[in-house]
């Protein structure tokens, strides 16, 4: 996959223009200088990883639509979403694979029990 080579300049002022802000406003906000900012802006610089994540946490949008590897602007997970998924994730990890088959299955479940009270809202609604 090829990337273009100036998407994170362009996204990078898309979205401030977007957010109706200087670069000075947000250079203050990331605690930037506005000349590093407008390196940014321009493709003459590259932020590091620590500003790259300060800027894509800043305007809420995924690091990989900064880097252009995506079209998709919002994060599939919020933080604190994602902090929840990461240990559910990390317990799950630990388990034999007998839980994890039981695990399954209570997931299906909980599905269906989902699946069955959106009908059942559906159907009040409709009565």
């Amino acid at each position: 996959m090829s990337l273009k080579k100036n998407t994170l300049s362009e996204r990078l002022k898309t979205l401030r223009t977007r957010h109706t802000m200087s670069q000075q406003k947000l250079a203050e906000n990331l605690n930037l200088s506005r000349e590093l900012l407008s390196n940014y802006e321009q493709g003459r610089r590259e932020p590091d990883y620590n500003t790259l994540i300060l800027i894509s946490n800043f305007f809420d949008v995924s690091i990989d639509y900064m880097l252009g590897v995506t079209e998709v602007e919002k994060r599939l997970l919020h933080k604190s979403v994602s902090d929840k998924y990461n240990c559910l994730m990390t317990d799950i990890s630990g388990l034999s694979k007998e839980s994890i088959s039981e695990l399954e299955t209570y997931i299906n479940l909980l599905k269906m029990r989902d699946e069955q009270a959106i009908k059942n809202k559906e159907k009040a609604k409709s009565s």
